[in-house]
This record gives structure tokens, C-alpha cells and sequence, in this order.
């Protein structure tokens, strides 16, 4: 006599536990990255007039990471001696119109995309509608290369007290080990991904 799934409710049932545990091992095995990400502003006159400004909303997404803030193990934020970025954050800061709003470094694991999980990263000055200058997310995922893919938001408040907001959202192909910048007009990002 042959089974077919659909007959069976006990072979369904165990046929989809298999599929489910198979697709945490896989998830599970993928490798662990340190990333790094030095986020600054250009707060240069020129670029202010250079930049389309919007009006947006900032979006959620469900499932990002949070960063910890110490502790051992995956998203959480490194103590500042494992920043490898700080010489570039420091030549930044004595470079006039430049500021820093994030900079920090986590271990996380990266696997293909559809398994990516966003990190939610948020920076800079508190805005008067409890926002952060910086807000926004990043994405790390893997096939042949390294993907970097950000959502990330930079908002200014205007001379007229309305609140604008420039986007980074080009996602980029990366190598392990090499320092790569993203860059708006308003503000830049520097990502190094470490094995």
C-alpha cells in the first residue's frame, strides 16, 4: 500500500517538522561577520543645496535586530578598542562641517537574502518629533559577494522648523576586509566586513 502526504496527517505533520529543522541548520551554519559602520554628516552649505529633501516616514521594519549594548554573542555592540574605523572617525572630526552620527561594530551571522536580517541603526541628535537625526537599517547578505543593502534616513530641521529628510538606499557589492563608502551628498557611510 502507498502513502500519499495528503492521506497522512503523521507523515505531513513529520514532513514538514524535517523542512522546518533543515531550514534552521541552514540558517544556523551561516557564517559570522564582523561588520563596522561609521555613519557621518556633511554639514557643508553647498551639499544642503545640492540635496532633494522629502518629506517622509521613516518606515519599521519587523524583525530587525536591535543592538545590545554589550555582552557576548551576535548584535551586540563591540567595546571601542575592536573599532577599526576610529583613525577615520578622528581624521573627520578635525576636518570642519563633518560630524559623526553612528559609529559602532557587531558580529552578526550573513547568509543569503532571503535569510538577511536588517539592524535597525539610529545616531546623532534627537529630533523635536523624538526621532533621531539618523535612522534607519542595514542589510548584509551573501551569494558570490557580499551585499550591503541600507535603508538609511538623515533628517535636518529647516530654517522654517519643518523637519526634512534625505535617504542612502543604493544598496553595493563588497569585498571581506576592505573599507567601502557609501555616500549622499549629506551624509556618508564607511562599512568594513570582517571575517
Amino acid at each position: 500500500m502507498r502513502f500519499h502526504p495528503t492521506q497522512s496527517p503523521l507523515l505531513t505533520s513529520l514532513a514538514f517538522t524535517l523542512l522546518t529543522l533543515l531550514s534552521l541548520l541552514a540558517r544556523a551554519e551561516s557564517p559570522v561577520y564582523k561588520v563596522e559602520v561609521l555613519v557621518f554628516a556633511n554639514q557643508d552649505p553647498a551639499a544642503l543645496k545640492e540635496q532633494a529633501w522629502h518629506s517622509l516616514e521613516i518606515p519599521r521594519i519587523a524583525g530587525a535586530a536591535e543592538l545590545g549594548n554589550g555582552g557576548s554573542g551576535t548584535y551586540q555592540r563591540l567595546p571601542d578598542n575592536n573599532l577599526v574605523l576610529t583613525a577615520e572617525k578622528n581624521r573627520l572630526a578635525r576636518q570642519q562641517g563633518f560630524r559623526t552620527l553612528f559609529h559602532s561594530a557587531w558580529y552578526q551571522p550573513v547568509g543569503n537574502r532571503d535569510s538577511s536580517r536588517p539592524v535597525h541603526l539610529r545616531g546623532g541628535q534627537l529630533m523635536p518629533n523624538g526621532a533621531y537625526e539618523l535612522d534607519g537599517y542595514i542589510s548584509i547578505d551573501r551569494d558570490t559577494f557580499l551585499q550591503v543593502r541600507p535603508d538609511l534616513y538623515y533628517t535636518r530641521l529647516q530654517s522654517a522648523g519643518n523637519l526634512q529628510t534625505a535617504t542612502l538606499d543604493t544598496p553595493r557589492r563588497m569585498e571581506a576586509n576592505e573599507i567601502h563608502y557609501l555616500d549622499n551628498p549629506l551624509f556618508g557611510v564607511l562599512v568594513l566586513i570582517q571575517r
